[in-house]
């Protein structure tokens, strides 16, 4: 449960980074006067690669103790953080932040809170199973096995 509490309070403040990117991205465009059909699109994307990014920092260090020695490799949990993260934070934001926008006529600001809503469990379960899983301590290690035995990977 404290895992839990704090994944959600790194979701918040990558949700809220999320959204200040995402708004400002449509505040800039805005004013530039370009990309008015697409401004939210380019905006969800930006928000995206910064969001994973302060997020994983976050979780690595503070959540899932991903600093240890049965931690998989940084770059690793990185690279399925954004797997993860691309799932729910593209695919899943982008087709329902059509439908909320182009179809129901939600306001474009909002369409990150909702969709933060519906991401965010399958998000937790994504990180916790597969982007920050621990290496099972019962597959022997290098160090753990006597010179000249070969270890089958």
């Amino acid at each position: 449960m404290k895992q839990l509490l704090k994944f959600s309070l790194v979701g918040i403040s990558s949700g809220i980074v999320n959204f200040l990117v995402y708004n400002l991205i449509l505040l800039l465009f805005g004013k530039l006067e370009i990309f008015p059909n697409t401004d939210y699109v380019i905006g969800l994307i930006a928000g995206f690669l910064v969001s994973v990014y302060w997020s994983f920092i976050l979780n690595r260090k503070f959540v899932f103790n991903s600093e240890e020695e049965r931690a998989i490799p940084w770059y690793k949990a990185l690279l399925k953080m954004y797997v993860t993260y691309a799932f729910t934070g593209i695919v899943l934001n982008t087709v329902l932040s059509y439908l909320w926008v182009d179809i129901l006529g939600v306001p474009k600001s909002i369409v990150t809170l909702i969709n933060d809503l519906i991401g965010f469990p399958i998000t937790f379960l994504m990180t916790k199973f597969w982007s920050f899983r621990k290496k099972s301590t019962a597959e022997p290690q290098e160090e753990d096995c006597a010179e000249g035995i070969e270890i089958d990977d």
